[in-house]
């Protein structure tokens, strides 16, 4: 079995190559100090330290920098998408360490539980959908910016976490000691500071926002949504989470989002989200959280996806689980034909999710499309834990009353009136 170092080499010669190209010169690549200061609405001055979870990875010819970096493209429009990148979550040594010795193959879970790259799968360039320069793209003519996911912790987190690598995957020691950073919370206003400073001397002036995030990122764009609906003042930004309905075990809620957890939530979780610490709820996480944002703002809009039966987040809601019951070895965690639990009990809770914001909101709206895909945003169609890019769930979902996806969301946020639209899928 190849160690992820090993994995990591081959990747890393390919992204030098990619780069090297420089094929998608119109994205600006902007890397940020390791100590920057921000202004936060609302909170005042604050220092934060953008980076990975790892600084440095093995590369070909020993150990690779990765810092952070985040991408913008400048649209012809005046509207403006900002996007989080997924990519899984870890909290403990077994998520964070022992998963990574796993292969990239076709096995479900045949890959580590999260990616600490700032490079691989990481970037604008290999996304496709939303981010695809084509006339068929209703967001073509839109500003992007693209904020990479390597830290682990949904975007949330503001803190240094000692784990320990029992098999040595990371440091090749058994048992050794390794320092994550679970900084993605830093990033995140790292990024914020960036487009403020950007209105500011006017070389940005947005219309229209669509904060999105897909997997991981979904939720980094629903906890943070505060803190971005503060930074564009009377503009009113729309939400939108892609493949992120909250359907997680009660051991993960009472671990992870909790006090004193791996990712220092407490310090970074907006106001809105505070008096939710130690008191989310694993069987309502969802509605918890987008009704605590529908009814805070009423006069903006929010949304989701997701396919009726999502593999890969059925497979972290098993993770959670499993981990939460002292089961640490990663090879064991992948969804099979046995997990029939898993699925119903995560189809369940999860459709009852979004069908009740709809029911209890007037400025939500869902769609639910057919099969396992992870993901709709760009061209990966995780079913498998492995990117394939046909088609493309973005250009080709239909599934739910036969409505375009990529329409549907479109009209969401530009519409100059929300009138809900929610479209599902059953069969």
């Amino acid at each position: 079995m190849q160690s992820f170092a090993k994995r990591f080499r081959v990747f890393a010669v390919i992204a030098v190559s990619f780069f090297a190209h420089n094929a998608f010169a119109q994205w600006e690549q902007i890397t940020p100090d390791n100590e920057v200061a921000v202004s936060i609405p609302g909170v005042g001055e604050k220092t934060v330290y953008p980076s990975c979870s790892l600084p440095a990875l093995a590369g070909p010819e020993g150990l690779v920098p990765n810092p952070f970096s985040f991408y913008f493209e400048q649209g012809e429009s005046d509207n403006l998408l900002i996007y989080f990148n997924g990519g899984g979550a870890c909290w403990d040594s077994a998520t964070c360490l022992a998963s990574m010795q796993l292969e990239f193959d076709n096995d479900p879970m045949s890959r580590a539980a999260y990616n600490p790259s700032a490079v691989i799968e990481n970037t604008p360039f290999i996304s496709g959908g939303i981010f695809e320069d084509s006339e068929e793209n209703p967001f073509q003519t839109w500003s992007k910016v693209f904020i990479p996911y390597c830290t682990g912790d949904l975007h949330l987190g503001s803190k240094d976490t000692n784990y320990v690598d029992e098999l040595g995957i990371v440091t090749g020691v058994p048992g050794s000691q390794v320092t994550l950073k679970h900084r993605g919370h830093d990033n995140a206003l790292v990024v914020m500071q960036w487009i403020k400073d950007k209105m500011r001397s006017a070389q940005l002036s947005p219309n229209k926002v669509l904060l999105s995030g897909s997997s991981a990122g979904g939720y980094g764009a629903t906890f943070n949504f505060p803190y971005f609906q503060s930074l564009f003042g009377r503009t009113k930004v729309a939400l939108f989470a892609d493949a992120s309905l909250g359907v997680i075990s009660k051991g993960f809620v009472q671990t992870v989002l909790n006090y004193q957890g791996p990712w220092g939530i407490e310090d970074t979780l907006p106001r809105n989200f505070q008096s939710l610490i130690g008191n989310f709820n694993h069987l309502t996480l969802n509605k918890q959280v987008m009704l605590r944002l529908a009814y805070r703002y009423p006069w903006n809009r929010f949304a989701q996806y997701s396919t009726g039966t999502d593999i890969v987040q059925i497979q972290f809601s098993k993770i959670s689980d499993q981990v939460a019951k002292g089961n640490l070895d990663p090879t064991t965690w992948g969804v099979t034909e046995n997990d029939l639990g898993y699925i119903l009990g995560w189809q369940l809770q999860a459709h009852a999710s979004v069908h009740a914001l709809s029911a209890f909101t007037w400025n939500y709206q869902f769609y639910v499309g057919a099969g396992t895909c992870h993901m709709v945003l760009n061209d990966f169609c995780e079913d498998n834990a492995f990117p394939t890019s046909s088609p493309s769930p973005f250009y080709n979902e239909h599934s739910a009353r036969g409505i375009s996806f990529k329409e549907w969301l479109h009209t969401f946020a530009t519409s100059r009136r929300f009138k809900e639209n929610s479209a599902a899928y059953y069969h």
